[in-house]
This record gives structure tokens, sequence and C-alpha cells, in this order.
């Protein structure tokens, strides 16, 4: 299979899992108050033991587990979008870095926007909490992308001697 092929296929997967990530996170933004509260105390259950296990039993509140989620769900998306342009454009990987931060902040501010018409409470420090997600989420990105990009070169001029 040529490269551009697998690339092809490869945005075409990402593509995908880019858009269920955030119809997942879109949707759940569309929640009420009440739907949403009764969510996070199912997920609050299942995750306060292991946690407790870390911060001491007490410490978990629902309130760490909805920001947690916050910061999960965009550094989720920060790894999509960063693996996703770096197979798209042909920028430098700075570049590209920048480019998949800035959409999911922008991601982030549609996030809390769409809180204002469920009846929730949006909140400025949810988009910087998302958005300090993302950038986590682009961090670990490129490192996966350099991590390959060194195995495909050592591959190459191992190749090369044979």
């Amino acid at each position: 299979m040529k490269t551009t092929e697998k690339n092809k296929k490869l945005v075409i997967i990402l593509s995908i899992i880019i858009a269920l990530t955030l119809g997942f996170i879109w949707i759940h933004s569309m929640m009420g108050q009440e739907e949403s509260g009764e969510e996070s105390g199912f997920v609050y259950r299942i995750l306060c033991p292991f946690f407790e296990v870390f911060m001491g039993e007490g410490n978990v509140t629902e309130f760490f587990i909805r920001k947690l989620a916050h910061f999960t769900e965009f550094c989720a998306l920060g790894i999509e979008l960063m693996l996703y342009l770096n197979l798209l454009l042909k920028l430098s990987k700075p570049m590209k870095m920048v480019n998949a931060w800035v959409f999911g902040t922008m991601c982030a501010l549609i996030d809390e926007t769409i809180q204002i018409f469920s009846g929730r409470g949006p909140a400025i420090a949810d988009v910087w909490l998302d958005s300090a997600g993302c950038f986590t989420g682009v961090l670990f990105g490129i490192c996966v992308i350099l991590i390959y990009e060194r195995k495909k070169n050592k591959k190459n001029r191992t190749s090369d001697f044979e």
C-alpha cells in the first residue's frame, strides 16, 4: 500500500474519531443540570474508590470527578487533533501544535456556549481547564509522532546497511 493511501485512510479514521469525540463532549453539554448531575454521581460512585487510594478517603468529590472528565475529554481531543493535523498540514511541528491547541480551545468555547442553552452554568474556568487538557493531549500527540518518526528513521537507516 502506498504511503498516501495509508495516510488517506488514517485521515478518514481520525476524522471519524474526532467527530465522535466532539459529539460525546457536546451531547453531554446539552444535558440538563439534573441529568448531568445524575451521570456525574454515577461516575463518581465508580471512580471514587480508585482515587481514594491515592488521595485518601473522603478527599474525592464529584466536583473533582467532573473537572477530571473535562480535562480528560479534551486531552483525548488534543491527541486526536495533533495526529490529524500532522497528517494533513505541511507546516512545522510547532505550528501544527499551535493549530491543534487553538482548534481544541475553540471547541471548548463552543462546549461552554452550548451549556448556556441547556440551562447549566457555563464557566470560563472550564474553558481554561479544557484548553489545558487539549494542550496536554497535543504534547502527548507530538511525543507519539516523534517516537514513531524516530523508529521509522532508525528502521530506514538499518535497511540501508543491508
